[in-house]
């Protein structure tokens, strides 16, 4: 659910159209747009169960410190908001491209 619409995201962020989702890319929007969207799905009796799987996901990888991914990413890619947010949007394409593939071979 969620994912599948950060993967929108991210094909749209690739082709030069991330503005079309959050306007001027800034890590605080878009993390408002992530926890808007999850909010939603709550308010609405929606247990994105994959969503918070993709967290602990991170969290065991080490890039989902308790400062938030928002810090991490901008302080990894030298201040530019634009490339974290293409990094936190490879990290959704990696984590779907292992777990979709592990639970379909169940």
């Amino acid at each position: 659910m969620l994912l599948d619409y950060l993967m929108r995201v991210r094909r749209d962020a690739q082709a030069g159209r991330l503005g079309m989702h959050i306007g001027e890319p800034n890590v605080d929007r878009f993390q408002g747009l992530i926890v808007g969207y999850h909010m939603c799905q709550l308010d609405q009796g929606v247990n994105d169960v994959e969503y918070s799987q993709f967290r602990e996901w991170l969290r065991d990888r080490g890039e989902f410190p308790t400062e938030g991914w928002e810090a991490k990413y901008l302080r990894d890619c030298g201040g530019n908001p634009e490339q974290a947010i293409r990094k936190y949007l490879d990290f959704v394409a990696e984590f779907l491209a292992s777990h979709r593939q592990e639970t379909a071979g169940k």
